[in-house]
């Protein structure tokens, strides 16, 4: 009787480490498979979305996106704090807040203190066309391109220029270059103008397209 007393704490113990079908354990909340979307998936600037979050099981049920802030050019900038969605019919929702900037954002889930797997889903902060702008597999090809296209300018220089401190943005999806051209008929090194170019992608292995062009970083 002594030995089936002992053995059966054990059998406890290993049976609740185990995943189960619906999800892992995980300090008495079960995590399942997220399935999550956005409505719509791609926003203007100061636009918001809308996310409903469905297969998860737990008390509470957190929201970011990663690198957005609240005040564009303000050095002081912050990452917008985690937003706390509302079970409604099953399912946990909620309305975005709007990123500052343009980019594309990394859409993070957490119950309490832990973070939630999940597929990679990205909010898009766009201006109208830049879905269906020239994609390039160099972020560098995106400057070239613009120089080109949108000025029919010659390029004199083009630099990768480091982010301002206000720019939390992902540097894997989002690259800022400085550059120099020369507008057509035009080539004397006193006419020679110079832009900041920042290309974006939609993912971490996607092809590269211009999100915007400023005279200021």
């Amino acid at each position: 009787m002594r030995r089936l007393v002992l053995l059966v704490p054990i059998a406890i113990v290993v049976v609740s480490a185990l995943p189960s079908a619906a999800g892992a354990i995980r300090n008495r909340v079960v995590i399942g498979p997220p399935r999550v979307e956005l409505q719509p998936a791609v926003v203007g600037l100061r636009e918001r979305a809308t996310i409903a979050v469905s297969g998860i099981h737990a008390r509470s049920l957190d929201v970011l996106l990663a690198g957005a802030t609240d005040t564009p050019g303000n050095q002081l900038a912050s990452q917008l704090p985690w937003l706390s969605l509302h079970l409604v019919d099953g399912a946990w929702r909620g309305t975005l807040p709007a990123p500052a900037l343009r980019g594309v954002y990394r859409v993070m889930l957490r119950t309490g203190a832990t973070r939630i797997r999940a597929p990679q889903l990205f909010l898009r902060v766009f201006a109208p066309g830049t879905g269906a702008r020239p994609s390039f597999g160099n972020p560098v090809d995106v400057v070239r391109w613009w120089v080109r296209t949108a000025q029919h300018a010659k390029l004199v220089a083009l630099k990768a220029w480091p982010r301002p401190g206000f720019d939390l943005r992902d540097t894997r999806l989002h690259r800022l270059f400085v550059v120099a051209y020369s507008p057509p008929g035009h080539p004397q090194v006193g006419d020679r103008m110079g832009m900041f170019v920042t290309a974006v992608r939609e993912g971490y292995s996607g092809r590269w397209r211009l999100l915007e062009a400023s005279v200021q970083p």
